[in-house]
């Protein structure tokens, strides 16, 4: 099969990138600057691996053209950006900007692949990368999981009406849990940037930062490779389910939080 996948710099979708080569199948990788793809594109040179690079900044329609030059069987859409802080005190602009990239335009990116396959009736898969964070109001992180909440809706709504017309595309959500790639340190150390100097959050910002620091080393999780070997998994299923959970103990950390926290 060939697969594309969005925001694949590092991390998650790398891992899961390098297993898909080598079970055979051709990748392809977009990410946000040129400077992240040549670096990748060197990783990719070091590794000897056949995969391909593309930048593609998602909020751009010049750069989202990709999607129709490019001939897939599946796509991934990962690309997104967390930023932290109080909500009260955060710049509205700062909102609107997380949910351009990680809503808006992953949406829009979804329905040019839709009708891309449509048109010739691909049997086609989607994959959307959301959150379990998005389930549950995480102080100074509502900014970030409240645009996952808002993807998760739209992309159960999208397969009930995939269902609906009968389509033969389907569209699975990934819901990870926290794993530590660094996307949550640097979300969480940059909180200062989107805050109100004058407010009473930004006075206390070493507290709140110590706070998360320590929820975030207690609950991360290094094996990246048990998330990855499920969406592998699913993306070779003949039907994949619709949704993807991992890793399972994280359940038991949500329950416990809203009952203790909430």
């Amino acid at each position: 099969m060939r697969i594309l996948i969005t925001g694949a710099a590092s991390g998650i979708m790398f891992n899961l990138a390098q297993k898909l080569e080598n079970k055979g199948h051709l990748v392809y990788l977009t990410t946000h600057t040129k400077s992240e793809c040549d670096k990748l594109k060197q990783e990719i040179k070091k590794e000897k691996l056949k995969m391909l690079c593309f930048k593609m900044d998602i909020t751009k329609a010049k750069d989202r053209e990709l999607i129709n030059k490019l001939e897939f069987d599946v796509f991934i859409s990962n690309a997104a950006v967390g930023y932290s802080g109080s909500l009260l005190e955060m710049d509205i602009d700062v909102l609107r900007k997380n949910y351009e990239i990680n809503v808006f335009s992953s949406f829009e990116l979804i329905k040019e692949v839709y009708h891309k396959w449509n048109k010739t009736n691909h049997p086609g898969k989607i994959f959307v990368t959301g959150s379990q964070f998005s389930m549950l109001p995480f102080p100074f992180l509502g900014c970030y999981t409240s645009t996952k909440a808002s993807l998760s809706i739209l992309v159960n709504t999208i397969r009930r009406e995939l269902q609906y017309l009968n389509s033969n595309i389907t569209i699975t959500l990934i819901t990870p849990f926290a794993y530590h790639t660094g996307f949550n340190q640097v979300m969480i150390e940059n909180k200062e940037k989107y805050l109100y100097k004058d407010g009473i959050f930004y006075q206390n910002i070493d507290s709140i930062n110590k706070i998360q620091k320590n929820i975030f080393t207690l609950i991360e999780s290094n094996n990246i490779d048990k998330l990855t070997n499920k969406i592998l998994k699913e993306i070779e299923s003949n039907n994949p389910k619709n949704k993807i959970v991992c890793p399972i103990f994280s359940n038991i950390f949500l329950k416990i939080y809203s009952f203790f926290v909430l």
